[in-house]
């Protein structure tokens, strides 16, 4: 039985770190200069002590990312403005991909030319020194967002800038944006960054991890997000993480939407305690619609605050902002913020919003919990030697299979589609371990709104644009 534990937990971290940063030595970090600067901050600016404070409402978190110093410094400063909880910061796809020499170019060649060539901050081109000033007086914490299966020399550098959390994982960042990269190589890379958040923050204040839950944001079935959700949070566990967020994107039904709310929180707290892990306080964040955006902006509003409303409904700690430009390109700082300022109203008027339910989200909880825990017992039960490659063999195996995942050693069995209420339905779980008796109802509920017109694959078409 491939049981979690802390027995798992990086043998000769140091050695690794000094071999990573000479190699890498002139972003100039030492293996104490993270630990350091981070015991100088505030209490504010750490991700864990505004999750282990009480809140009335969920935190913001928009997203955003630029390539120079002066673009992000004004962005970081409207998003303070307008009072977002969270200050993002939103990596480059070249640094996502370690090419960090091309970054750095197209950096230098866009300043000189005044255009932008990157889709995001490069974080290691620019150091921990001048990115440190991006943050100075900002009262609140910086969440670092990416997409990185080797996130190790980034995650060095912006815990050595003051960035106090740290989105992604090997599942949910290598299957969804990567199509080559080893996922064992992934999965040890983050056991690398899990352990290195465990160590590196100060007394009483944790460094903050959390998991990229929409997945490719595409006919994901709850059942899925659960299940990579809890997996990274035993991995990151294991390595000694006490301050995790699971999370999941608006899945276009409200009902299914609180139904997963409630199976991850339940779920969360049942696997930590039956591992021994009873120390990691568990937080749980909303993504506003990761789908198609309407083009229309009074739609693309009304949909950001559909969205705004379940996130207070479903008792979300934190909900990550999208904007009315979505559909458009790269939004700018004036709609980011004025996103950020929408979701505040909306949010105010929904205080303290948990706890709605009724007969279709019992149901939907109970055979989503069924499926998981099925699923999850597969993975406990293999006969690996450590959980790590027992969730690798389990992506393998298609046991874990992630609907229009790119990467190669995704299965891309499981097939779904929408069904009554726009909720997510399993029609063929492929080897996905589904029992017969909830793929009788996964495909009795698919039905049951009626018919759909056309084969399944422009029925999955449509489904690209059911929101826009």
């Amino acid at each position: 039985m491939a049981t979690p534990t802390r027995e798992a937990q990086v043998d000769g971290l140091d050695r690794e770190r000094s071999a990573l940063l000479r190699l890498n030595g002139e972003i100039r970090l030492g293996t104490d200069t993270a630990r350091d600067y981070l015991a100088s901050l505030p209490a504010s600016r750490f991700a864990s002590h505004a999750h282990r404070r009480a809140h009335r409402r969920p935190y913001l978190q928009p997203r955003g990312g630029f390539p120079t110093l002066e673009q992000q410094r004004k962005l970081t400063w409207a998003f303070h403005e307008a009072e977002a909880d969270f200050i993002p910061l939103t990596i480059d796809s070249h640094t996502r991909h370690n090419d960090y020499a091309a970054a750095a170019r197209h950096l230098k060649t866009g300043i000189a030319t005044g255009r932008d060539l990157l889709n995001g901050f490069p974080l290691i081109a620019h150091g921990h020194l001048a990115t440190r000033e991006l943050f100075r007086d900002v009262d609140r914490p910086v969440s670092l967002r990416h997409g990185t299966p080797d996130a190790r020399l980034l995650v060095e550098t912006a815990l050595a800038a003051g960035i106090s959390e740290i989105e992604g994982g090997g599942l949910c960042y290598t299957l969804p944006y990567s199509r080559d990269f080893p996922l064992d190589q992934a999965l040890l890379h983050w056991q690398y960054v899990d352990r290195l958040c465990a160590v590196s923050g100060p007394a009483g204040l944790p460094l903050h991890r959390e998991s990229f839950g929409p997945l490719t944001a595409t006919l994901v079935p709850p059942m899925m997000v659960a299940a990579v959700q809890l997996c990274e949070l035993l991995l990151a566990a294991e390595q000694g993480v006490t301050s995790f967020s699971v999370a999941f994107g608006h899945t276009g039904s409200l009902e299914q939407d609180l139904a997963l709310a409630r199976v991850l929180r339940e779920r969360a707290d049942a696997v930590l305690a039956r591992f021994g892990f009873e120390d990691v306080h568990v937080s749980l964040v909303y993504h506003q619609w990761m789908g198609a955006f309407p083009a229309e902006p009074s739609l693309a509003w009304q949909l950001i605050a559909v969205c705004s409303t379940a996130a207070s409904l479903l008792g979300a700690d934190k909900v990550v902002v999208k904007t009315p430009e979505e559909a458009l390109g790269v939004p700018t700082v004036e709609a980011n913020s004025a996103a950020v300022r929408a979701v505040r109203y909306v949010l105010d008027m929904f205080p303290e919003g948990r706890g709605v339910t009724n007969s279709t989200v019992d149901e939907e909880a109970a055979l989503i919990g069924d499926e998981v825990d099925r699923l999850l017992e597969r993975i406990f039960d293999d006969p690996a030697p450590s959980f790590l490659q027992s969730v690798f063999r389990a992506v393998l195996a298609g046991t874990i299979d992630i609907p229009f995942a790119p990467h190669q050693q995704n299965a891309s069995r499981l097939v779904t589609e929408r069904g009554a209420g726009r909720r997510i339905r399993i029609l063929d779980p492929g080897s996905v371990p589904v029992s017969a008796a909830d793929l009788r109802r996964e495909r009795a509920l698919a039905g049951a709104g009626g018919a759909q017109e056309g084969p399944l694959w422009e029925r999955l078409l449509r489904d690209l644009h059911v929101l826009a």
